[in-house]
């Protein structure tokens, strides 16, 4: 398989699982009048954990279900890169679109360009997470994967809602302290799945 097909899928695997998947599930619970949207107008921070988890579940397991797919018909080594870029692009590319078009401050415009790159090297560590979760028939992996991916949703959702008392910001900060995170998690899980193999392929 090619790699620009690889780019190709993984960017509409995003528009699939990022936004067409989740995005009418969460509208229903605050937009039809049922004992559901009741439930969460009084419990809204129980809503952010449930979109955290909903986006979460959508993106993540979505993206295994799909590296699952390809890896049946294609065993190209580089194959989580490629499909990783093209989700991380295409994600890249619209928070930077959305930060060019409101941003008044020029610090702030430098700051959040900074927090968005390293947002996009988080969004290929996950999936490098997602693809080792596949390929070593971990399912913790998924499972942390899902995690990490609901905290970050669940968080800026609880912070447009202004939930929480939070310094100017907040919402950059958190998204570069939170790639920042992702990156050493799932390198240390990298890490030790190569070793571990390397032990195993020398005895």
């Amino acid at each position: 398989m090619k790699k620009i097909k690889l780019l190709f899928i993984g960017a509409l695997s995003l528009v699939v699982f990022g936004l067409l998947l989740p995005q009418p599930i969460q509208a229903l619970l605050v937009i039809i009048d049922t004992p559901i949207k009741n439930f969460f107008v009084i419990h809204t921070l129980s809503l952010c954990i449930i979109v955290g988890i909903i986006q979460g579940i959508s993106e993540e397991c979505g993206y295994y279900f799909v590296l699952k797919q390809i890896s049946k018909n294609e065993q190209l080594k580089s194959l989580p890169f490629w499909f990783g870029l093209g989700r991380s692009s295409l994600h890249t590319l619209f928070d930077i679109g959305t930060i060019i078009v409101t941003f008044t401050n020029i610090r702030v415009f430098i700051f959040s360009i900074v927090s968005r790159m390293f947002s996009f090297v988080a969004m290929m560590k996950l999936t490098k997470i997602d693809y080792l979760s596949y390929q070593k028939k971990k399912a913790l992996f998924l499972g942390l994967s899902v995690l990490l991916h609901a905290t970050l949703n669940g968080t800026l959702y609880a912070y447009e809602l202004q939930l929480f008392n939070a310094t100017a910001n907040f919402d950059i900060w958190f998204m570069l302290i939170y790639s920042i995170a992702v990156i050493v998690i799932s390198s240390i899980i990298c890490r030790k799945e190569l070793t571990g193999r390397t032990v195993l392929e020398s005895n």
